[in-house]
């Protein structure tokens, strides 16, 4: 009797052994789950030259961006990255240099402090046909400004894969792979495209690729960014953003990846037309079993930005819908503006 009371004893020990065990499993787990969601938002076409530097000398940085930037909306505050496409290089004292050209810009390091400082920008894509606006030296200004300023950036001038084509940043323990892709002028070479970001997968957790091209003005995207970009998610990208045609274009969820096309301008001086004042934001979480993607949209006027009203945003994201190639599933999540993928 002594002795079945012993095993008794000594199997309930060992069932609350296990059961201690396993909830201190589940608590790690679940800690782990939290430490791998990584928060970044990202922005289209930002312009801080000509009839914008106007503005900002006038009334400041602030003037722009606080409607958006809010206490309403200080979610935006809580994102591991903030990402634009810098527009422009980024010279000393915003100094334009020989040859003039009728679109020739330069920016203040200055004024990317502030989006640094203020509003918690941290990454820039410079893949652009503009990063070359002030030659060699403007560009080696760039990265040498933006290195001061404590900042992540990545890509190479129009159409070149170099060393400058990415970037790997560390979030939550995770590497991040930031690629940069400009094909304004000149298509890329897609097998060195390629042969980058399988590279760039066997150093990173996660990639995410800025592509600039398309067609200005153009809502719908082109048979050549869909086959570039479904060649990159081959590769090995993760998310797609895209941006130069200065309007909002659709999207499409290639392998259960999401390639945004075109997120439209930013800040940009283009008043001329209702779609080149407006724009999306996208933000997306991700952890280790899906991407959530928040779909922002965004309204200029004169330059200053904020979150449209409800009407307009409904309206706003049925055009997206009409722009975008996607399955049924996602279709009323696009209305909603939040899509869920598991990838």
């Amino acid at each position: 009797m002594l002795q079945s009371n012993k095993q008794l004893i000594t199997t309930i020990l060992i069932l609350l052994l296990i059961q201690v065990g396993l909830i201190y499993f589940w608590i790690k787990s679940e800690k782990t789950q939290e430490q791998t969601n990584i928060g970044m938002l990202f922005f289209g076409d930002l312009m801080l030259d000509r009839d914008i530097k106007t503005q900002i000398d006038q009334k400041g940085l602030s003037h722009l961006l606080e409607p958006l930037f809010d206490e309403k909306n200080s979610f935006f505050m809580n994102f591991d990255l903030i990402a634009a496409n810098l527009e422009g290089p980024v010279t000393n004292n915003g100094a334009h240099y020989p040859p003039e050209a009728e679109i020739d810009f330069a920016f203040d390091p200055e004024l990317v402090k502030q989006l640094k400082n203020n509003f918690n920008f941290n990454f820039f894509n410079i893949a652009n046909n503009h990063i070359y606006d002030q030659g060699y030296q403007g560009l080696e200004e760039t990265n040498q400004n933006l290195k001061n300023l404590d900042l992540y950036f990545s890509g190479c001038p129009d159409s070149i894969i170099e060393e400058c084509t990415s970037t790997i940043i560390d979030i939550d323990n995770k590497k991040i792979g930031l690629a940069g892709f400009s094909m304004v002028y000149n298509p890329i070479n897609i097998n060195e495209a390629q042969k980058h970001i399988n590279n760039l997968k066997n150093q990173t957790d996660f990639i995410i690729v800025n592509a600039h091209w398309g067609q200005e003005y153009v809502h719908d995207f082109n048979t050549s960014q869909q086959n570039v970009a479904h060649s990159l998610i081959d590769a090995g990208a993760d998310i797609i953003i895209g941006h130069h045609p200065h309007i909002v274009q659709g999207m499409e969820i290639y392998k259960n990846k999401p390639i945004f096309y075109s997120l439209g301008n930013f800040i940009f001086d283009q008043y001329f037309s209702e779609d080149t004042q407006q724009g999306l934001g996208v933000g997306i979480i991700v952890n280790n079993n899906s991407y959530q993607i928040y779909l922002l949209a965004i309204q200029s006027s004169n330059s200053q930005i904020k979150l449209m009203t409800e009407d307009d945003k409904n309206k706003f994201l049925q055009n997206f819908l009409n722009w975008s190639e996607l399955e049924i599933y996602y279709q009323q999540q696009i209305l909603d503006g939040i899509i869920l993928i598991y990838p």
